[in-house]
C-alpha cells in the first residue's frame, strides 16, 4: 500500500505524504502509530506529524479535528489550500495548542488521533466485503461450516465418518497421539518447548499426525534418521531436532503406531463430500498448512478422480498439474487460468501460497488441517468468497480427529464461525500455548481477545459510517463506473 501511495504523492503540491522530510514517507516510523501500538501523547511530535503534510480542514468530517484543523490556519494565517508550513509548534496560539492537547489525548471507539487523522486514511477508501453487502452493493455470499449432520444428503454415511465434528478415528491413532504429546513433554522437559519457536516446534508432530497419517509418518521417519526439521512460523525460525533418550523412544513407539493405520479418515471424509455430497461438481479447493500433506492429498485425489484435471498449487516452483496418471511442473499462474476457464475443478493449495489466489470459480473449501493461527481460515475461505462467486452460500469443511487439541480448539471456534461467518479477521492471530494448556479457558480467551478487537480503526470510523461521499468527491472524479463497468473492471486480470 505504501508504494501505491508513494504513487499517488508524485503529483504537484506534496499534499500526500508532505515535503521529503516528513516522517510519513518511512513507513517504519509511523506505523506502530498507525496500527495504535505507539501513542503520540507530546505536541511537538504532533506537529511534526501535522505540519506536513498539513491536513485541510475539508478533509475530516470530525467536528473536533475540523476546529483544530481551521484553528492552526488562522493562527499562521493560512487559507485553505496550503498543505506544508515551516512554521514551529510556537508560532500557534495558547488556545490552539490547548485543542491540540486535548485531540491527542481523546479517543473515539478506541481509536487514537492519529489512527483517524492520517494521510493513508485521507487517501485511500477501505471498504470492507460485509460493509459493501449490507448497503446492497455486493450480493452476500454466505458460508455453511461442515460437518454439519444437517446439512448432509446422506445422514448414514455421514454417521460412519464423524461424531459430532471431529472424525472418528482407530485406537492405533490414538495411541499414536498419546504418544506425540509425550514427545512434546520430552522436549519441554530438556527446555526445547519454551520461547524461540520452541512452544511451536513442541507441538509440530502432534500437528503433523493430526494433519495426516502421510505428514506424520515422514515428519517421525525425518527425526529418527538424525535430521533436523526447520520451521517459519510468525517470522520465527525454529529448528528441532532429537537429541535425548525419551525423545527417540516416543518417537519409535509413535513411528510403530502409525505404521498400522491403514487408512486415512480424513481422505475418506474428503471423498465423501466429493462423491456423495455431489462437491466435485461444484468446485472444490483443499487447503492443507504442510506441502507434503497437500501433495499426498493431491496424488491421492489424481488416482482417484484420473479424468479430472487436478492441480497442486504451491510455492518454491512446487506445483504441479495431476491427470489421465500424469505429474508435471506446472507455474501457478497457469492452474489459476484452467481454474478460471473452468478446467480444473479440484485445487489443492498450501498455506504459503493461497496469498493472491482468486478461486470464486469453486464453490467449496476443504480445511485438510486446521492450522492455531485461526486467521488463515480468514485468507482460505477468501480465496472463493470473493468479487465474481456464483454461489449464493459457499461450503467450508473443518477435518479434525476426534479426542485431539485439534478438536478442542475447533470446538471453541466453530460456535463463533456459526454465529458470524466473517468475525474471522477479529480471531487471535495465533491460538497462545498458554491457551491450550488450559483448553477449558480457552473459549473466554478468545471472546475477551474479541471483544478487545472491536475497537474502531481509522478506516473503520472514516468509511462505515455511510456508503454514499459527499457531492463535491462525485464532482472531482472524471469518470463514475456503472455497475457493468465495475463487474467487468473487477473480473479482469492485472497486466503489465
Amino acid at each position: 500500500m505504501w508504494d501505491l501511495i508513494g504513487i499517488l504523492h508524485q503529483g504537484r503540491g506534496n499534499f500526500v505524504l508532505g515535503n521529503d522530510f516528513a516522517a510519513w514517507h518511512r513507513a517504519g516510523e509511523v506505523l506502530e502509530i498507525l496500527a495504535g501500538r505507539q501513542e503520540v501523547t507530546s505536541a511537538e511530535h504532533a506537529w511534526e506529524l501535522l505540519r506536513s503534510p498539513l491536513p485541510l480542514v475539508d478533509s475530516t468530517r470530525e467536528p473536533r479535528a475540523r476546529r483544530l484543523f481551521s484553528a492552526i490556519r488562522q493562527d499562521l494565517g493560512l487559507v485553505n489550500g496550503e498543505t506544508q508550513t515551516a512554521k514551529s509548534l510556537a508560532d500557534l496560539s495558547e488556545d490552539t495548542r490547548e485543542i491540540l492537547e486535548d485531540e491527542l489525548h481523546r479517543q473515539v471507539s478506541g481509536a487514537t488521533f492519529f489512527q483517524r487523522e492520517n494521510p493513508l486514511v485521507r487517501h485511500v477508501v477501505l471498504r470492507k466485503r460485509v460493509s459493501l453487502e449490507d448497503a446492497g452493493l455486493l450480493a452476500r455470499v454466505g458460508v455453511d461450516v461442515h460437518p454439519d449432520r444437517q446439512l448432509v444428503r446422506e445422514p448414514q454415511g455421514f454417521d460412519a465418518l464423524f461424531e459430532a465434528k471431529a472424525l472418528r478415528t482407530s485406537e492405533d491413532f490414538r495411541e499414536a497421539y498419546r504418544e506425540a504429546r509425550a514427545f512434546g513433554k520430552a522436549l519441554s522437559a530438556r527446555g526445547q518447548g519454551r520461547g524461540g519457536g520452541g512452544g511451536f516446534m513442541k507441538n509440530l508432530v502432534e500437528q503433523r499426525i493430526c494433519s495426516t497419517i502421510h505428514a506424520g509418518l515422514n515428519t517421525v521417519r525425518a527425526l529418527l534418521e538424525g535430521q533436523t526439521l526447520r520451521e517459519e512460523e510468525d517470522e520465527d525460525d525454529a529448528e528441532l531436532a532429537v537429541e535425548t533418550g525419551d525423545e527417540r523412544e516416543a518417537l519409535e513407539r509413535l513411528l510403530n503406531r502409525l505404521e498400522r493405520i491403514e487408512s486415512d479418515p480424513k481422505l475418506a471424509a474428503l471423498l465423501y463430500y466429493l462423491d456423495r455430497e455431489k462437491w466435485l461438481g461444484l468446485g472444490v479447493i483443499v487447503f492443507s498448512q504442510y506441502y507434503d500433506t497437500a501433495r499426498w492429498v493431491a496424488e491421492q485425489l489424481a488416482q482417484r478422480y484420473p479424468i479430472e484435471a487436478i492441480g497442486l498449487y504451491a510455492g518454491a516452483g512446487r506445483s504441479r498439474l495431476y491427470q489421465r496418471g500424469d505429474s508435471v511442473s506446472c507455474e501457478r499462474e497457469t492452474l489459476k487460468k484452467m481454474v478460471a476457464e473452468h478446467q480444473i475443478r479440484i485445487m489443492v493449495a498450501t498455506d504459503a501460497a493461497c496469498e493472491g489466489l482468486n478461486l470464486q470459480t469453486l464453490g467449496t473449501l476443504v480445511n485438510v488441517d486446521l492450522p492455531w493461527n485461526p486467521t488463515r481460515l480468514e485468507q482460505r475461505i477468501g480465496r472463493i468468497k470473493r468479487f465474481g462467486q456464483k454461489r449464493d452460500t459457499v461450503d467450508m469443511l473443518n477435518l479434525v480427529n476426534e479426542q485431539t487439541v485439534d478438536e478442542k480448539i475447533y470446538d471453541r471456534l466453530s460456535d463463533r464461525m456459526r454465529d458470524r461467518y466473517d468475525l474471522f479477521g477479529s480471531v487471535p492471530d495465533t491460538i497462545k500455548d498458554e491457551w491450550i494448556d488450559d483448553i477449558e479457558a480457552l473459549g473466554v480467551k478468545m471472546d475477551e481477545y474479541i471483544d478487545a478487537q472491536r475497537e474502531a480503526t481509522g478506516f473503520d470510523l472514516r468509511y462505515t459510517a455511510t456508503m454514499a461521499p459527499p457531492d463535491k468527491d462525485w464532482r472531482d472524479c472524471t469518470a463514475v463506473l456503472s455497475r457493468r463497468d465495475f463487474a467487468v473492471l473487477m473480473t479482469t486480470a492485472w497486466s503489465g
